[in-house]
């Protein structure tokens, strides 16, 4: 999916990781661990919007089992459909953050789009960057998001946009990258979500509270 009514060439996760990641350095924008639970919500609307699941009761339903020759999706497709039964959302955030390692897994799949590079840091325990390959091209999810969030109140905008305005917002991207108007924007368009994604968007800020959280522990 191009998120919905899109002109980007950006799947959902990955123009979330453009904009979380600096084009230049390709440092992340906001701490990983809350990045990586609005990934993982991102790569399982993908697969929402491509009507790869659903989410029923809270809980998160493979419905088309077939794979699509796009690895990060069939692998989260295979994943959901090994476990029988319906488990939570937030489950799923939480697995795909701690067991997929969902940031690589984005940052790869953009790396092999040509869009960005990775490079890892010389010493122990240094940090993977994600400098871009073109960084007008990296900058473009973002500079779209905030087109479209300036439109908000005189045009359609596609749910998936809405979706990335909430997740931006939610994990805090808006004051290093956006403007206070901007991030106005994405607070109002969470009352413009439909009820599945209002249940995904729910999920991911119950588990950036929960990563809030356990740092203050």
């Amino acid at each position: 999916m191009t998120y919905h009514g899109a002109q980007s060439t950006h799947r959902l996760a990955d123009a979330l990781f453009l904009i979380g990641h600096d084009e230049f350095t390709g440092k992340p924008h906001a701490a990983v661990d809350r990045l990586d639970c609005a990934l993982a919500g991102a790569a399982l609307a993908e697969l929402l919007f491509d009507r790869r699941i659903a989410l029923e009761g809270g809980g998160v339903v493979a419905v088309d089992h077939r794979l699509w020759q796009e690895p990060l999706t069939d692998l989260l497709i295979t994943e959901i459909m090994r476990r029988e039964g319906v488990h939570p959302i937030r489950l799923w955030i939480r697995y795909l953050r701690e067991h997929l390692n969902i940031n690589e897994r984005v940052g790869t799949r953009l790396v092999t789009a040509g869009v960005l590079r990775r490079e890892q840091g010389r010493l122990l325990g240094r940090a993977v960057r994600w400098p871009a390959t073109d960084p007008n091209q990296a900058a473009s999810a973002r500079v779209r998001l905030t087109a479209m969030m300036m439109q908000l109140q005189h045009a359609r905008v596609d749910a998936g946009t809405l979706l990335l305005g909430t997740f931006v917002e939610a994990v805090g991207l808006g004051g290093t990258v956006f403007d206070a108007q901007v991030m106005a924007r994405m607070r109002e368009s969470r009352a413009l979500l439909p009820p599945p994604l209002e249940v995904l968007l729910a999920a991911v800020v119950a588990a950036l509270d929960a990563t809030t959280t356990a740092v203050r522990r």
